[in-house]
């Protein structure tokens, strides 16, 4: 059985007799939540997520969104989370899952240690932390989808989608070609064309059959982010993705150590892309600045790079960074992933033969 690392959790998981629900007022403030990612992948609407002061608090709203769940469910009335509704919420499919320590762990499988830990984080500033989170090109970067928003102008939804592929092709032309291999082929074409296949000025499609901000392929993206397996996908591609920018990280900013500061440099490369990030250190940073005082620094200039309207958007990100408790300033240690060289993107070729379509 999959653990995701709190005992109060693992225990009511498991059924221990000794564990005991999660109510209204409970200090338990992991645990509680733990409670409210799954409430809000259950489709419970306005609970406070990672961002919010009032995470891990079990109030009211919190109490509501539990009975709405027993309810729907058909468990026994009540607002606390005992073993069986625990049970119920991580056995039911999500319907709007998001990156949480708990789903991360008991649903996917993966360890909430290193880089996943940051992507939970990271994921939280790009789109709530949801898998299906998407960006209709109000940014006119065309559409920028996932848990670190694969975008398409610069040729990362690309990248996604190829690995959606690799993993089940006859899924991808179920979900993102509507059954039909031809569709399914052209969308991975069309996004690896220059730009992604976008206006660079505008981030309007340079094809109507792939206006994927629009109706159908909005549709479909949704679709695909709720197959597992391909959830799955989006957190390895985005751990890979970050293993790499570790790497670069690591050579020109070896002193930035600590898990704050490396969170903070991988989601200011997930923003700013290697260059970006690369270029706002050598601007911000003075010789022996001390850790938080370089990261200030970065984050202020980050910031002056943003246009008006992104600016406060941006200050808020790079504070949560300095401030937030689910990240320390103890050395940070990812051994597996910080041998591993730079990934290389490979070229995607169509297959030769007729892909099913179930």
């Amino acid at each position: 059985m999959a653990l995701c690392g709190i005992s109060r959790i693992d225990d009511l998981r498991a059924g221990a007799a000794d564990a005991n629900p999660i109510g209204p007022g409970d200090p338990d403030n992991e645990s509680v939540g733990v409670i409210q990612d799954l409430l809000t992948g259950q489709g419970q609407k306005g609970l406070p997520n990672l961002l919010s002061p009032d995470y891990g608090s079990f109030g009211s709203l919190t109490g509501a969104a539990v009975k709405g769940f027993r309810t729907q469910h058909s468990l026994p009335a009540g607002n606390q989370v005992d073993s069986q509704t625990l049970q119920r919420l991580l056995q039911s499919p999500a319907t709007a899952p998001i990156a949480s320590r708990a789903y991360l762990t008991l649903a996917l499988n993966f360890t909430y240690s290193g880089l996943a830990k940051i992507l939970s984080v990271v994921a939280q500033m790009e789109g709530a932390g949801k898998f299906s989170a998407l960006n209709l090109n109000t940014d006119k970067a065309g559409l920028s989808f996932g848990l670190i928003q694969w975008a398409q102008k610069p040729g990362r939804l690309a990248e996604i989608l190829k690995a959606f592929f690799a993993a089940g092709a006859a899924d991808f032309v179920r979900l993102l070609g509507a059954g039909d291999p031809n569709v399914a082929n052209g969308l991975i074409a069309h996004t690896q064309q220059p730009t992604g296949g976008i206006d660079p000025a505008t981030g309007q499609t340079t094809d109507p059959a792939y206006d994927l901000v629009n109706h159908p392929w909005s549709g479909r993206f949704r679709a695909a982010a709720l197959w597992v397996p391909f959830q799955q996908v989006q957190v390895q591609t985005a751990l890979n993705d970050f293993g790499s920018s570790l790497v670069l990280i690591e050579q020109y900013a070896p002193q930035l150590n600590s898990e704050r500061a490396v969170g903070f440099m991988v989601d200011l490369a997930n923003q700013f892309g290697h260059g970006g990030a690369r270029s706002i250190y050598h601007a911000a940073i003075q010789e022996d600045m001390a850790i938080p005082d370089a990261l200030q620094a970065m984050a202020n200039e980050s910031v002056q790079r943003m246009q008006d309207p992104w600016k406060a958007g941006t200050q808020v990100r790079r504070q949560h960074f300095l401030t937030t408790n689910y990240l320390s300033d103890d050395a940070f240690s990812h051994p597996a992933l910080e041998r591993q060289p730079p990934a290389r993107a490979t070229a995607w070729t169509p297959p030769s033969g007729k892909i099913a379509s179930s």
